[in-house]
């Protein structure tokens, strides 16, 4: 699905622009994962170096999938020519399930407490609820204040702990499972 072009104001008062990440810009979506996936590895499910086995082309076509889908989508954030944040939202497939979405996103060590996050889940949520889907999920590692802060302001509700889920440097390391229900 593809998302309509917003600006925002951060709280810094430069202005971001947010919008569906298209085909061709491939390249810089994979640049914007290569650094936010190195800068806060603990908190995703991935190193960087995965992002370095994904070829342009691939993400290309992830990309285009997305686009030409009528309930998934990724929306980029955009500040100063260059790619800093991004969302995505993937929904079920199956018949009965098709209203739950699955969340995650990232946003690049400069940008955090910005208001970056706040207005990437808000254009979230509202194209969400456009489209017809009633719960979203996600899981965030424990120790991850920032995105639980985030989460639960723009009302995600924590619904269980998930021990152990992750190895991370070593260590096994818990996550929280939330879930919002998008309201009519």
């Amino acid at each position: 699905m593809k998302i309509a072009q917003k600006i925002v104001k951060l709280k810094d008062g430069r202005s971001a622009t947010l919008k569906s990440a298209s085909p061709d810009e491939a390249e810089l979506v994979l640049q914007h994962l290569k650094i936010s996936h190195k800068e806060s590895y603990r908190n995703l499910n991935q190193g960087s170096a995965h992002w370095d086995t994904v070829s342009v082309e691939e993400e290309s076509k992830f990309l285009a999938d997305l686009e030409a889908g009528k309930n998934r989508f990724m929306i980029v954030a955009w500040v100063d020519g260059k790619i800093v944040g991004g969302l995505g939202l993937f929904s079920q497939a199956a018949e009965f399930v098709r209203h739950n979405a699955t969340l995650g996103m990232s946003i690049q060590n400069a940008y955090s407490n910005s208001g970056l996050g706040t207005h990437l889940m808000n254009t979230a949520l509202e194209n969400a609820k456009q489209i017809g889907l009633r719960r979203i999920d996600l899981t965030v590692r424990t120790y991850n204040t920032a995105g639980i802060a985030l989460y639960e302001k723009v009302g995600f509700q924590r619904i269980g702990l998930l021990k152990e889920i992750a190895l991370i440097d070593g260590q096994y390391v818990d996550e929280y499972s939330y879930q919002l229900l998008l309201k009519d």
